[in-house]
C-alpha cells in the first residue's frame, strides 16, 4: 500500500481517537474513501490492530452491516429512492432507463466497472423526486433525457462526486 493511502487510512482510524465504539463511522469513513468502495482485508487488518480487535470481528462488522461492502464496487453505485413519494413520481422509470442506457440489470455492474444502481430508502429529497444519489450528491426531477445526460457527464469525467 501506498505510504500516503496508509497515512490516509490512519488518520480516519484515528480521528477520533480511534475507539472500538467508532468502529462504523471509521469503516464507513474508509469505504467512502476507497478508490474501489469497499474494505479490502489490508484496511481491515488495519482497523483491527489500530482497534485492538481480530481481523474476524472486523469483518463480522463488515458482513453485518448492508452498507458496508468487502468486495470492489462500481465506480459510480447509482441509489434510486423508492420511498412512497418517489415511487409515485415514477422511480421506476429511472430504473428502466438505467437498465436500458447502462446494459445491466439493477444490482449488476457494467463490464467497464463504472456504473452500478439500486434502491435505497429516502434520501429526504422528496420535493424534487425522482432522484439518483451518488454519494452525498443528489439528482433530481429526472427523466431520460436527464438520466441519459447524467450518465454522459460521469463517463466523461464532467462530475466530480
Amino acid at each position: 500500500m501506498d505510504t500516503r493511502v496508509r497515512e490516509e487510512k490512519l488518520r480516519i482510524i484515528r480521528q477520533d481517537g480511534a475507539k472500538q465504539e467508532n468502529i462504523l463511522e471509521i469503516l464507513i469513513d474508509l469505504q467512502f474513501a476507497s478508490e474501489e468502495g469497499y474494505i479490502d482485508q489490508e484496511t481491515a487488518a488495519m482497523v483491527a490492530e489500530e482497534l485492538h480487535m481480530t481481523e474476524t470481528r472486523v469483518y463480522e462488522i463488515v458482513s453485518y452491516y448492508a452498507m458496508l461492502k468487502d468486495k470492489p464496487q462500481a465506480k459510480y453505485v447509482l441509489k434510486i429512492c423508492n420511498s412512497s413519494p418517489c415511487h409515485f413520481s415514477r422511480s421506476e422509470e429511472v430504473c428502466l432507463s438505467l437498465e436500458k442506457k447502462l446494459g445491466v440489470p439493477m444490482g449488476k455492474t457494467t463490464d467497464d466497472g463504472l456504473f452500478a444502481y439500486h434502491y435505497i430508502p429516502c434520501v429526504g429529497a422528496c420535493d424534487i423526486g425522482p432522484v439518483i444519489k451518488i454519494k452525498d450528491t443528489v439528482f433530481g426531477n429526472l427523466n431520460d433525457e436527464k438520466i441519459s445526460a447524467l450518465i454522459d457527464d460521469l463517463r466523461r469525467g464532467k462530475i466530480a462526486v
